[in-house]
Protein backbone atom coordinates (compact mmCIF):
# COMPACT_ATOMS: atom_id res chain seq x y z
CA UNK A 1 0.00 0.00 0.00
CA UNK A 2 1.50 3.18 -0.54
CA UNK A 3 2.10 5.66 1.96
CA UNK A 4 -0.06 8.80 2.55
CA UNK A 5 2.23 11.67 2.27
CA UNK A 6 1.60 14.56 4.64
CA UNK A 7 3.92 18.36 5.05
CA UNK A 8 4.04 20.24 8.22
CA UNK A 9 6.55 22.83 9.92
CA UNK A 10 6.53 20.73 13.30
CA UNK A 11 5.44 17.37 14.15
CA UNK A 12 4.95 16.54 17.69
CA UNK A 13 5.07 12.75 18.86
CA UNK A 14 3.54 11.31 21.74
CA UNK A 15 -0.38 13.44 23.06
CA UNK A 16 0.33 13.18 26.48
CA UNK A 17 0.59 16.61 28.81
CA UNK A 18 3.94 17.68 27.26
CA UNK A 19 3.15 16.39 23.56
CA UNK A 20 -0.32 18.15 24.00
CA UNK A 21 1.18 21.62 25.46
CA UNK A 22 3.48 22.02 23.03
CA UNK A 23 0.67 21.48 20.09
CA UNK A 24 -0.98 24.04 22.01
CA UNK A 25 1.29 26.58 21.82
CA UNK A 26 1.92 25.70 18.26
CA UNK A 27 -1.19 27.02 17.65
CA UNK A 28 -1.33 29.93 19.51
CA UNK A 29 1.76 31.04 17.28
CA UNK A 30 0.45 29.71 14.33
CA UNK A 31 3.25 27.75 13.21
CA UNK A 32 2.07 24.77 10.93
CA UNK A 33 2.15 21.54 12.93
CA UNK A 34 0.86 17.84 14.12
CA UNK A 35 0.32 15.80 16.97
CA UNK A 36 0.42 11.67 16.32
CA UNK A 37 -0.34 9.23 19.10
CA UNK A 38 -0.71 5.67 18.87
CA UNK A 39 -3.25 5.77 22.09
CA UNK A 40 -7.14 6.23 20.62
CA UNK A 41 -7.44 8.93 23.07
CA UNK A 42 -6.57 10.81 25.97
CA UNK A 43 -5.58 9.03 28.87
CA UNK A 44 -7.88 6.98 30.68
CA UNK A 45 -5.86 6.50 34.00
CA UNK A 46 -5.50 9.56 35.98
CA UNK A 47 -1.82 9.49 36.78
CA UNK A 48 0.11 12.98 37.71
CA UNK A 49 -2.07 15.10 39.69
CA UNK A 50 -0.87 18.26 40.55
CA UNK A 51 -0.85 21.50 38.60
CA UNK A 52 2.05 24.29 40.08
CA UNK A 53 1.93 27.57 40.41
CA UNK A 54 3.64 28.18 37.29
CA UNK A 55 2.03 25.45 34.79
CA UNK A 56 -1.04 27.96 35.50
CA UNK A 57 0.83 31.24 34.62
CA UNK A 58 1.06 28.83 31.42
CA UNK A 59 -2.62 27.75 30.73
CA UNK A 60 -3.20 31.62 31.76
CA UNK A 61 -1.16 32.48 28.59
CA UNK A 62 -3.26 29.95 26.82
CA UNK A 63 -6.52 31.68 27.97
CA UNK A 64 -7.25 28.00 29.67
CA UNK A 65 -6.66 29.00 32.99
CA UNK A 66 -10.68 29.51 34.07
CA UNK A 67 -11.09 25.92 32.37
CA UNK A 68 -8.78 24.68 34.34
CA UNK A 69 -10.17 25.90 37.60
CA UNK A 70 -13.90 25.04 36.75
CA UNK A 71 -12.59 21.25 36.37
CA UNK A 72 -9.82 21.35 38.82
CA UNK A 73 -9.88 20.89 42.67
CA UNK A 74 -7.48 23.74 44.27
CA UNK A 75 -5.40 23.41 47.68
CA UNK A 76 -3.53 25.34 49.55
CA UNK A 77 -2.19 23.61 52.44
CA UNK A 78 0.52 21.11 52.98
CA UNK A 79 -0.19 19.01 56.71
CA UNK A 80 1.98 16.68 57.53
CA UNK A 81 1.97 13.39 60.68
CA UNK A 82 2.74 10.43 62.40
CA UNK A 83 0.57 7.49 61.61
CA UNK A 84 -3.10 8.58 62.14
CA UNK A 85 -2.12 12.06 63.98
CA UNK A 86 -2.02 15.24 61.94
CA UNK A 87 -0.47 18.32 62.71
CA UNK A 88 -1.29 21.74 61.73
CA UNK A 89 -0.75 22.63 58.12
CA UNK A 90 1.38 25.19 56.43
CA UNK A 91 -0.90 27.42 54.50
CA UNK A 92 0.86 27.43 51.07
CA UNK A 93 -1.69 29.69 49.72
CA UNK A 94 0.03 32.39 52.06
CA UNK A 95 3.59 31.40 51.17
CA UNK A 96 2.79 31.77 47.63
CA UNK A 97 0.02 34.78 47.63
CA UNK A 98 2.59 37.78 46.77
CA UNK A 99 4.58 36.25 44.63
CA UNK A 100 1.85 34.62 41.67
CA UNK A 101 -1.92 34.79 41.27
CA UNK A 102 -1.60 31.10 41.77
CA UNK A 103 -0.73 30.22 45.25
CA UNK A 104 -1.49 26.89 46.48
CA UNK A 105 -1.67 23.68 44.37
CA UNK A 106 -4.23 23.30 41.14
CA UNK A 107 -5.46 19.71 41.55
CA UNK A 108 -6.21 17.94 37.91
CA UNK A 109 -5.13 14.78 37.10
CA UNK A 110 -3.22 13.98 34.19
CA UNK A 111 -6.35 12.19 32.11
CA UNK A 112 -8.32 15.87 32.91
CA UNK A 113 -5.19 18.10 31.35
CA UNK A 114 -4.91 15.71 28.54
CA UNK A 115 -8.50 15.97 27.86
CA UNK A 116 -8.40 19.62 28.30
CA UNK A 117 -5.60 20.30 25.64
CA UNK A 118 -7.20 17.94 23.31
CA UNK A 119 -10.42 19.59 22.76
CA UNK A 120 -8.54 23.21 22.87
CA UNK A 121 -6.70 21.30 20.12
CA UNK A 122 -9.77 20.16 18.34
CA UNK A 123 -11.59 23.33 18.72
CA UNK A 124 -8.35 25.45 17.10
CA UNK A 125 -8.36 22.98 14.18
CA UNK A 126 -5.89 20.71 14.85
CA UNK A 127 -7.28 17.63 16.21
CA UNK A 128 -4.68 15.36 16.98
CA UNK A 129 -4.28 12.31 14.73
CA UNK A 130 -5.07 9.89 16.87
CA UNK A 131 -3.86 5.60 16.24
CA UNK A 132 -0.95 7.45 14.23
CA UNK A 133 2.20 5.43 15.97
CA UNK A 134 5.89 6.42 15.59
CA UNK A 135 7.71 3.75 13.20
CA UNK A 136 10.91 5.36 11.99
CA UNK A 137 12.32 8.41 10.17
CA UNK A 138 14.84 9.44 7.93
CA UNK A 139 17.09 12.64 7.75
CA UNK A 140 16.26 14.03 4.00
CA UNK A 141 18.81 17.46 4.59
CA UNK A 142 16.88 20.31 5.62
CA UNK A 143 13.78 17.83 7.04
CA UNK A 144 12.86 14.85 8.42
CA UNK A 145 10.47 11.97 6.82
CA UNK A 146 8.64 10.65 9.70
CA UNK A 147 7.28 6.90 8.90
CA UNK A 148 3.87 6.37 11.20
CA UNK A 149 1.88 3.13 10.85
CA UNK A 150 -2.41 4.11 11.13
CA UNK A 151 -5.37 2.02 10.82
CA UNK A 152 -5.40 3.37 7.05
CA UNK A 153 -2.56 2.37 6.02
CA UNK A 154 0.96 3.76 6.51
CA UNK A 155 1.59 7.70 6.42
CA UNK A 156 5.12 9.85 6.14
CA UNK A 157 4.89 13.15 7.56
CA UNK A 158 7.47 15.58 6.44
CA UNK A 159 8.73 18.30 9.04
CA UNK A 160 11.14 20.71 9.47
CA UNK A 161 11.52 19.68 13.25
CA UNK A 162 10.08 16.64 15.49
CA UNK A 163 9.27 17.41 19.53
CA UNK A 164 9.67 13.86 20.75
CA UNK A 165 7.12 13.54 23.77
CA UNK A 166 7.11 10.00 23.67
CA UNK A 167 7.74 9.37 26.86
CA UNK A 168 10.07 7.26 29.51
CA UNK A 169 11.00 4.74 26.53
CA UNK A 170 11.14 6.95 23.55
CA UNK A 171 12.03 4.91 21.17
CA UNK A 172 13.33 8.29 19.29
CA UNK A 173 15.82 9.03 21.57
CA UNK A 174 17.16 5.16 21.28
CA UNK A 175 17.38 5.27 18.15
CA UNK A 176 19.78 7.77 18.49
CA UNK A 177 21.84 6.08 21.15
CA UNK A 178 20.92 9.06 23.54
CA UNK A 179 21.84 7.55 27.46
CA UNK A 180 19.58 7.84 29.85
CA UNK A 181 21.39 7.70 32.91
CA UNK A 182 19.93 7.35 36.42
CA UNK A 183 19.05 4.79 39.02
CA UNK A 184 15.64 3.07 40.39
CA UNK A 185 14.82 2.74 43.71
CA UNK A 186 14.68 -1.18 45.10
CA UNK A 187 10.82 0.08 46.69
CA UNK A 188 8.28 -0.96 45.43
CA UNK A 189 5.39 1.79 45.75
CA UNK A 190 1.70 1.62 45.34
CA UNK A 191 -0.38 4.54 43.76
CA UNK A 192 -4.26 4.40 43.89
CA UNK A 193 -7.24 6.88 43.87
CA UNK A 194 -9.71 6.17 46.60
CA UNK A 195 -13.59 6.97 47.19
CA UNK A 196 -15.40 7.01 50.35
CA UNK A 197 -12.21 8.05 52.42
CA UNK A 198 -11.63 8.75 55.93
CA UNK A 199 -9.26 9.53 58.40
CA UNK A 200 -7.59 12.04 56.46
CA UNK A 201 -7.39 15.89 57.33
CA UNK A 202 -7.70 18.47 55.01
CA UNK A 203 -5.47 19.38 52.12
CA UNK A 204 -2.34 17.28 50.90
CA UNK A 205 -1.30 14.54 54.15
CA UNK A 206 2.27 13.91 54.30
CA UNK A 207 2.59 10.80 57.23
CA UNK A 208 5.26 8.45 58.39
CA UNK A 209 5.17 5.69 60.30
CA UNK A 210 8.32 3.54 61.51
CA UNK A 211 8.65 1.82 58.19
CA UNK A 212 6.37 4.07 55.72
CA UNK A 213 5.20 6.91 54.38
CA UNK A 214 1.81 8.03 53.08
CA UNK A 215 0.76 10.97 50.50
CA UNK A 216 -2.79 11.97 49.96
CA UNK A 217 -3.66 14.62 47.43
CA UNK A 218 -7.91 15.70 47.36
CA UNK A 219 -9.13 15.02 44.44
CA UNK A 220 -12.87 16.18 45.57
CA UNK A 221 -15.99 14.00 45.83
CA UNK A 222 -17.32 11.46 44.38
CA UNK A 223 -20.89 11.12 43.06
CA UNK A 224 -22.10 9.74 46.20
CA UNK A 225 -20.60 13.05 48.15
CA UNK A 226 -17.70 11.07 49.68
CA UNK A 227 -14.44 12.25 49.80
CA UNK A 228 -12.02 11.23 46.55
CA UNK A 229 -7.87 11.07 47.34
CA UNK A 230 -4.87 9.97 45.53
CA UNK A 231 -3.03 7.98 48.48
CA UNK A 232 0.92 6.96 47.74
CA UNK A 233 2.61 4.80 49.52
CA UNK A 234 5.72 1.99 49.88
CA UNK A 235 3.83 -1.54 49.39
CA UNK A 236 6.75 -4.08 51.19
CA UNK A 237 6.92 -7.22 49.25
CA UNK A 238 6.92 -10.80 50.38
CA UNK A 239 10.38 -12.33 50.95
CA UNK A 240 11.45 -14.03 47.60
CA UNK A 241 9.44 -11.66 45.14
CA UNK A 242 11.76 -11.06 42.28
CA UNK A 243 12.42 -6.86 41.99
CA UNK A 244 12.09 -7.18 38.43
CA UNK A 245 8.15 -7.74 38.87
CA UNK A 246 6.38 -5.89 41.70
CA UNK A 247 3.45 -7.52 42.41
CA UNK A 248 -0.06 -5.64 42.57
CA UNK A 249 -1.62 -6.15 45.23
CA UNK A 250 -4.31 -3.43 46.82
CA UNK A 251 -5.24 -5.75 49.66
CA UNK A 252 -1.87 -4.83 50.87
CA UNK A 253 -1.65 -1.57 50.27
CA UNK A 254 -5.66 -1.22 52.05
CA UNK A 255 -3.75 -2.85 55.35
CA UNK A 256 -1.56 -0.72 55.46
CA UNK A 257 -3.12 2.72 55.21
CA UNK A 258 -5.51 1.09 57.79
CA UNK A 259 -3.41 -0.23 60.38
CA UNK A 260 -0.13 2.33 59.85
CA UNK A 261 -2.21 6.05 59.15
CA UNK A 262 -6.06 4.85 59.64
CA UNK A 263 -7.09 5.71 56.91
CA UNK A 264 -10.28 3.90 55.33
CA UNK A 265 -11.79 4.27 51.80
CA UNK A 266 -14.69 2.05 50.05
CA UNK A 267 -13.35 1.64 46.91
CA UNK A 268 -10.68 2.56 44.03
CA UNK A 269 -11.21 3.79 40.26
CA UNK A 270 -7.64 3.03 39.54
CA UNK A 271 -4.54 1.06 41.40
CA UNK A 272 -1.08 0.82 40.11
CA UNK A 273 2.36 -0.63 41.70
CA UNK A 274 5.91 0.49 40.36
CA UNK A 275 9.73 1.49 41.23
CA UNK A 276 10.67 5.06 40.93
CA UNK A 277 13.71 6.05 38.58
CA UNK A 278 15.75 8.84 38.53
CA UNK A 279 16.67 9.93 34.88
CA UNK A 280 17.86 12.57 32.76
CA UNK A 281 18.57 12.14 28.88
CA UNK A 282 22.17 12.53 28.22
CA UNK A 283 21.09 15.38 25.41
CA UNK A 284 17.39 17.22 24.97
CA UNK A 285 18.31 17.43 20.96
CA UNK A 286 19.47 15.54 18.49
CA UNK A 287 19.93 18.04 15.05
CA UNK A 288 15.93 18.66 14.15
CA UNK A 289 14.39 16.33 16.99
CA UNK A 290 14.15 17.64 20.64
CA UNK A 291 12.84 15.78 23.68
CA UNK A 292 11.08 17.29 26.33
CA UNK A 293 8.69 15.56 29.48
CA UNK A 294 9.29 11.80 30.34
CA UNK A 295 11.08 11.34 27.01
CA UNK A 296 14.27 13.58 28.78
CA UNK A 297 13.82 13.17 32.73
CA UNK A 298 11.56 11.03 34.96
CA UNK A 299 12.03 11.16 38.48
CA UNK A 300 9.89 10.55 41.62
CA UNK A 301 6.08 11.92 42.77
CA UNK A 302 7.54 14.23 45.95
CA UNK A 303 6.71 17.28 45.02
CA UNK A 304 4.78 16.96 42.12
CA UNK A 305 7.10 18.26 39.44
CA UNK A 306 6.84 15.41 36.40
CA UNK A 307 4.00 16.24 34.32
CA UNK A 308 4.25 20.28 35.19
CA UNK A 309 8.37 20.20 34.40
CA UNK A 310 7.00 18.59 30.71
CA UNK A 311 4.60 21.11 30.35
CA UNK A 312 7.40 23.65 30.93
CA UNK A 313 9.73 21.76 28.67
CA UNK A 314 7.04 22.14 25.89
CA UNK A 315 6.38 26.13 26.81
CA UNK A 316 9.83 27.29 26.26
CA UNK A 317 10.74 24.81 23.41
CA UNK A 318 8.36 26.19 21.39
CA UNK A 319 8.52 29.98 22.41
CA UNK A 320 11.68 29.63 21.02
CA UNK A 321 10.62 27.90 17.72
CA UNK A 322 8.17 30.89 17.11
CA UNK A 323 11.37 33.19 17.24
CA UNK A 324 12.96 30.90 15.27
CA UNK A 325 10.24 30.80 12.61
CA UNK A 326 9.53 34.54 12.86
CA UNK A 327 12.91 35.36 11.42
CA UNK A 328 13.88 37.32 15.65
CA UNK A 329 16.19 34.77 15.78
CA UNK A 330 18.96 32.38 14.17
CA UNK A 331 18.29 28.54 14.01
CA UNK A 332 20.90 28.48 16.46
CA UNK A 333 18.87 29.98 19.22
CA UNK A 334 17.26 26.29 19.41
CA UNK A 335 20.62 24.50 21.40
CA UNK A 336 19.20 27.04 24.19
CA UNK A 337 16.37 24.77 24.89
CA UNK A 338 19.18 22.21 26.07
CA UNK A 339 20.94 24.75 27.64
CA UNK A 340 18.37 26.18 29.75
CA UNK A 341 15.82 23.36 30.85
CA UNK A 342 18.47 20.13 30.88
CA UNK A 343 20.12 21.70 34.35
CA UNK A 344 16.26 22.57 35.74
CA UNK A 345 16.13 18.77 34.93
CA UNK A 346 19.41 17.73 36.63
CA UNK A 347 18.55 20.13 39.69
CA UNK A 348 15.01 18.34 39.87
CA UNK A 349 15.81 15.09 39.85
CA UNK A 350 19.01 14.99 42.57
CA UNK A 351 16.29 17.06 44.62
CA UNK A 352 13.43 15.25 44.99
CA UNK A 353 15.94 12.03 44.82
CA UNK A 354 17.58 12.99 48.20
CA UNK A 355 13.94 13.92 49.70
CA UNK A 356 12.69 10.62 48.30
CA UNK A 357 15.56 8.99 49.75
CA UNK A 358 14.81 10.86 53.22
CA UNK A 359 11.19 10.29 53.22
CA UNK A 360 11.43 6.28 52.61
CA UNK A 361 14.90 5.44 54.46
CA UNK A 362 14.70 2.50 56.59
CA UNK A 363 17.60 3.74 58.78
CA UNK A 364 17.19 4.08 62.34
CA UNK A 365 18.37 7.89 62.10
CA UNK A 366 15.72 8.39 59.73
CA UNK A 367 12.96 6.95 61.23
CA UNK A 368 14.14 8.94 64.64
CA UNK A 369 13.67 11.68 62.76
CA UNK A 370 10.53 11.26 61.21
CA UNK A 371 8.46 9.63 63.79
CA UNK A 372 10.60 10.78 67.48
CA UNK A 373 12.04 14.86 66.04
CA UNK A 374 9.36 16.14 63.83
CA UNK A 375 6.05 15.98 66.45
CA UNK A 376 8.58 18.09 68.82
CA UNK A 377 10.31 20.68 66.03
CA UNK A 378 6.96 21.23 63.12
CA UNK A 379 5.13 23.30 66.09
CA UNK A 380 8.12 25.90 66.21
CA UNK A 381 8.93 25.45 62.88
CA UNK A 382 5.72 26.18 61.44
CA UNK A 383 5.28 29.16 63.25
CA UNK A 384 8.37 30.59 61.68
CA UNK A 385 7.86 29.33 58.14
CA UNK A 386 5.61 32.17 57.21
CA UNK A 387 7.85 34.56 58.65
CA UNK A 388 11.14 34.15 57.08
CA UNK A 389 11.88 34.44 53.33
CA UNK A 390 13.20 30.56 54.03
CA UNK A 391 9.20 30.10 53.71
CA UNK A 392 8.92 31.82 50.32
CA UNK A 393 12.03 30.64 48.67
CA UNK A 394 10.22 27.07 49.76
CA UNK A 395 6.71 27.84 47.54
CA UNK A 396 9.11 29.23 44.96
CA UNK A 397 11.20 26.05 44.55
CA UNK A 398 8.06 23.77 44.88
CA UNK A 399 5.82 25.64 42.49
CA UNK A 400 8.81 26.13 39.93
CA UNK A 401 8.77 29.83 40.01
CA UNK A 402 12.50 30.17 41.26
CA UNK A 403 13.99 28.41 37.58
CA UNK A 404 16.91 30.14 37.30
CA UNK A 405 18.41 30.43 32.98
CA UNK A 406 21.64 31.96 32.32
CA UNK A 407 20.95 34.54 29.81
CA UNK A 408 24.72 33.77 27.84
CA UNK A 409 27.59 32.66 28.65
CA UNK A 410 29.18 35.27 29.43
CA UNK A 411 27.09 36.34 32.20
CA UNK A 412 27.33 32.70 33.80
CA UNK A 413 31.30 33.05 33.54
CA UNK A 414 31.46 36.92 35.02
CA UNK A 415 29.08 35.32 38.19
CA UNK A 416 31.66 32.72 38.39
CA UNK A 417 34.71 35.03 38.30
CA UNK A 418 32.49 36.99 40.81
CA UNK A 419 32.74 34.47 43.60
CA UNK A 420 35.44 32.26 42.56
CA UNK A 421 33.81 28.86 43.09
CA UNK A 422 31.91 27.10 40.14
CA UNK A 423 29.60 25.70 42.16
CA UNK A 424 28.52 29.24 43.97
CA UNK A 425 27.43 31.12 41.09
CA UNK A 426 25.81 34.11 42.05
CA UNK A 427 22.74 34.36 39.93
CA UNK A 428 20.87 37.75 39.12
CA UNK A 429 17.83 38.45 41.31
CA UNK A 430 15.59 39.47 38.05
CA UNK A 431 17.68 38.73 34.87
CA UNK A 432 17.64 35.00 33.42
CA UNK A 433 14.43 34.78 36.17
CA UNK A 434 10.62 34.40 35.32
CA UNK A 435 9.34 38.07 35.42
CA UNK A 436 8.65 38.88 39.00
CA UNK A 437 4.65 38.73 39.23
CA UNK A 438 3.69 42.11 40.29
CA UNK A 439 -0.58 42.87 41.81
CA UNK A 440 -1.87 46.38 39.86
CA UNK A 441 -4.79 47.92 42.27
CA UNK A 442 -5.63 50.44 39.62
CA UNK A 443 -4.95 50.91 35.98
CA UNK A 444 -6.10 48.84 32.95
CA UNK A 445 -4.53 45.59 34.09
CA UNK A 446 -5.07 43.35 37.39
CA UNK A 447 -0.91 42.51 37.24
CA UNK A 448 1.68 42.69 35.06
CA UNK A 449 1.33 39.04 33.30
CA UNK A 450 -1.99 40.31 31.85
CA UNK A 451 0.24 41.67 28.68
CA UNK A 452 2.21 38.65 28.69
CA UNK A 453 -0.96 36.99 27.53
CA UNK A 454 0.53 37.84 23.93
CA UNK A 455 3.66 35.40 24.35
CA UNK A 456 5.20 38.31 22.71
CA UNK A 457 8.64 40.12 23.44
CA UNK A 458 8.13 43.05 25.28
CA UNK A 459 9.69 45.73 27.57
CA UNK A 460 8.13 46.83 31.32
CA UNK A 461 9.03 49.80 33.31
CA UNK A 462 8.37 49.80 36.72
CA UNK A 463 7.70 53.40 38.26
CA UNK A 464 8.69 56.73 36.14
CA UNK A 465 12.22 56.80 36.57
CA UNK A 466 12.64 54.24 33.28
CA UNK A 467 10.10 55.55 31.17
CA UNK A 468 13.08 57.23 29.27
CA UNK A 469 15.46 54.61 29.17
CA UNK A 470 12.28 51.64 28.28
CA UNK A 471 11.62 53.86 25.30
CA UNK A 472 14.91 52.95 23.97
CA UNK A 473 15.08 49.87 24.58
CA UNK A 474 11.95 49.58 23.10
CA UNK A 475 12.85 50.73 19.81
CA UNK A 476 16.26 49.33 19.95
CA UNK A 477 14.74 45.71 19.94
CA UNK A 478 11.46 46.62 18.13
CA UNK A 479 8.73 45.41 20.97
CA UNK A 480 5.90 46.94 22.49
CA UNK A 481 6.52 48.94 25.99
CA UNK A 482 4.15 48.38 29.23
CA UNK A 483 4.67 50.85 31.70
CA UNK A 484 3.61 50.27 35.57
CA UNK A 485 3.97 52.03 38.70
CA UNK A 486 6.71 51.08 41.12
CA UNK A 487 6.85 47.67 41.84
CA UNK A 488 7.24 46.84 45.88
CA UNK A 489 11.25 46.96 46.28
CA UNK A 490 11.36 43.25 47.19
CA UNK A 491 9.85 42.36 44.09
CA UNK A 492 11.28 45.09 41.25
CA UNK A 493 13.55 48.52 42.36
CA UNK A 494 11.81 51.74 41.25
CA UNK A 495 13.05 52.23 37.83
CA UNK A 496 13.14 48.93 36.68
CA UNK A 497 13.69 48.19 32.82
CA UNK A 498 13.49 44.80 31.33
CA UNK A 499 12.92 43.08 28.26
CA UNK A 500 10.69 39.93 29.19
CA UNK A 501 10.79 37.16 26.74
CA UNK A 502 7.47 35.27 25.36
CA UNK A 503 8.02 32.40 27.60
CA UNK A 504 7.82 35.66 30.97
CA UNK A 505 12.02 34.99 31.59
CA UNK A 506 13.78 38.57 31.89
CA UNK A 507 16.30 38.33 28.98
CA UNK A 508 17.93 41.95 29.99
CA UNK A 509 17.36 44.37 33.34
CA UNK A 510 19.00 47.80 34.48
CA UNK A 511 17.61 50.03 37.02
CA UNK A 512 17.49 53.70 35.92
CA UNK A 513 18.46 56.72 38.38
CA UNK A 514 15.95 57.44 39.82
Amino acid sequence: MDATLLHTDVLVIGAGPTGLMAGAWLQKFGIDSKVVDLKTGPTKESRALALQARSMEIYRQLGLDDEVKARAVPTGELRPGIGPRNFKSIKLNRLGYAQTHFAGLTMLEQSANEELLAEHLKASGNEVMWEHGYDSFEDTGDRLLIKCTSPQGPVHISARYVIAADGASSPIRESFGIAFDGTTDDEVFYVLDAQGVSGMGSGINLRFSDENFMLGFPMGNDESGGERRRLLGILHEPKGTEKSAPAVDEGRARASLRNEFGVRYSSTSWFATYRVHHRVAEHFSQDKVFFAGDAAHIHSPVGAQGMNTGLQDAHNLVCKMADVFSGRMPETYLQRYELERRPVALRLVSTTDKLFSAATSNSLLARTVRTRALPIFWPPALRLVGRIPAGRRFFGYLSQIRIHYWMDDRSRDRATLATGFARTRRRGKVLGRRLPWVPIRTGEYPDNFEVLNDAKWQVHTYGPAGTERGEALANEYGVSLHKFAAAPKRRLPNGSVVLVRPDMFVAHFEQAAS
